[in-house]
């Protein structure tokens, strides 16, 4: 049998000085890279598009950040409103019923706005979702167990009333509202 080798605190094999290199960001606190450190210790940065200083909460300046998501705004496939779904303006901020009030908020602005100024988005349903009891109770359940035939009864009523339900919210969806002038552009 061998021996183990025993070390002492206060032995010299138990731990060594060594000198290391930190940067210490403006705030006190230490790094071990000088990016993270000079990141800390700023407040602003350099927008990524056009270089001019910006929050550093942000990678691209206010201007930049609009003309990217006036970019985006004018990719998208633009389709017919059904009449139906809720309409969101990206510059309102806002949700419509319909074309009505989409053109009264406009009109009530300090300085009014047309609707393709108003980037306008066809929004889609947030519906509830349906439950299914096999995946409900799949932690309650045991490894080959079954949800019982009365329990699996009611998931199927609640389900029924769930897909009746009217939407519970909207969201902006994938497509651009096409305006008048875009159906005759298309048209033409």
């Amino acid at each position: 049998m061998t021996e183990q080798l025993q070390i002492l605190p206060d032995s010299p094999l138990a731990a060594q000085p060594v000198t290391i290199t930190a940067w210490k960001a403006r705030n006190g606190q230490l790094y071990w890279d000088e990016q993270t450190a000079r990141y800390a210790g700023s407040t602003h940065s350099l927008c990524k598009r056009c270089q001019c200083v910006t929050s550093k909460d942000w990678t691209l300046c206010l201007g930049c950040r609009e003309k990217l998501e006036i970019e985006r705004f004018e990719a998208m496939p633009r389709a017919d409103w059904d009449g139906e779904s809720m309409i969101y303006s990206q510059v309102l901020d806002k949700y419509f019923r319909d074309m009505n009030e989409v053109e009264e908020a406009l009109e009530d602005l300090d300085e009014p706005i047309t609707k393709a100024d108003a980037r306008l988005v066809i929004c889609r349903p947030n519906r509830a979702r349906q439950i299914d009891p096999d995946d409900f109770f799949v932690d309650d359940l045991p490894e080959d167990g079954e949800v019982p035939d009365e329990l699996r009864k009611a998931f199927e009523a609640l389900n029924a009333v769930i897909a009746k339900q009217p939407p519970l919210s909207w969201s902006p969806g994938p497509f651009a509202l096409r305006l008048e002038n875009e159906a005759a552009d298309a048209a033409a």
